[in-house]
């Protein structure tokens, strides 16, 4: 993995900015995991619209999800949440939404410009 210099130096010179991440869940279906809740909080915190994508390449090619915490009570429970262990229960609440679907705020398309940037 390149160090953050590495990525911000490219991010400069593309003039681009961290909109969110993207992982896979090899064995696992299309959602965010305990981990993956307080990892993007981190990155809702510092942009409200961040996206979290979820590949489940196992799915096919339609194996992905788009999401972000919920303003309430999603980003106040994950930020206060002091519970031990990479994978732990949370309240059952409506605590993130797929921001792909009807209603949100990201649209998927296939007409875009895409390049990739390995950085290993």
């Amino acid at each position: 993995m390149a160090n953050e210099d590495e990525v911000a130096a490219v991010q400069q010179s593309y003039g681009l900015v961290t909109l969110g991440w993207i992982h896979t869940h090899p064995v696992q279906s299309i959602f965010p995991s305990s981990a993956d809740l307080h990892t993007h909080a981190g990155y809702q915190a510092l942009l409200r619209e961040a996206i979290a994508v979820v590949c489940a390449p196992h799915e096919g090619p339609d194996g992905f999800g788009v999401f972000r915490l919920t303003d309430s009570p999603g980003m106040g429970t994950i930020l206060a949440c002091r519970a031990e262990g990479a994978s732990h229960p949370h309240p059952p609440l409506p605590l993130y939404t797929d921001v792909d679907q009807d209603g949100g705020h990201c649209e998927a398309s296939d007409d875009l410009p895409f390049a990739c940037i390995d950085l290993q």
